[in-house]
């Protein structure tokens, strides 16, 4: 019992350890290979065209937001279906049996 626990723990500290190593050379990998940006002294106001594109990103994202409420309140079934989308008595009795949580037994 002993000589699996000591097996066990020398796994796990493998593991541990290579997992950590890992994490170490993402980290390196990612200093070694991202571009420093230089922050300059005088701050510029935006220009009309990036003032221009993020008038159109809120105007599409307000589009977009529309839409989605729109979606959600409309259904996807033409009202010839919507009709018939009601429970026969089957469907009702099945259900209430699940809900009940009792076997599907018919009574003599």
């Amino acid at each position: 019992m002993n000589t699996v626990l000591q097996i066990s723990l020398i796994g796990a500290s493998l593991v541990i350890l290579g997992l950590m190593l890992l994490w170490f050379m993402m980290e390196l990998l990612v200093r070694l290979t991202t571009k420093k940006v230089t922050r300059s002294s005088s701050v510029s106001a935006p220009s009309t065209d990036n003032q221009q594109e993020t008038l159109y990103k809120q105007k599409a994202a307000a589009a977009a937001t529309a839409v989605s409420i729109a979606l959600l309140k409309s259904s996807f079934l033409p009202s010839e279906q919507q009709a018939g989308q009601g429970l026969s008595a089957w469907q009702s009795m099945n259900r209430h049996s699940q809900i009940q949580n009792r076997p599907n037994v018919l009574k003599k």
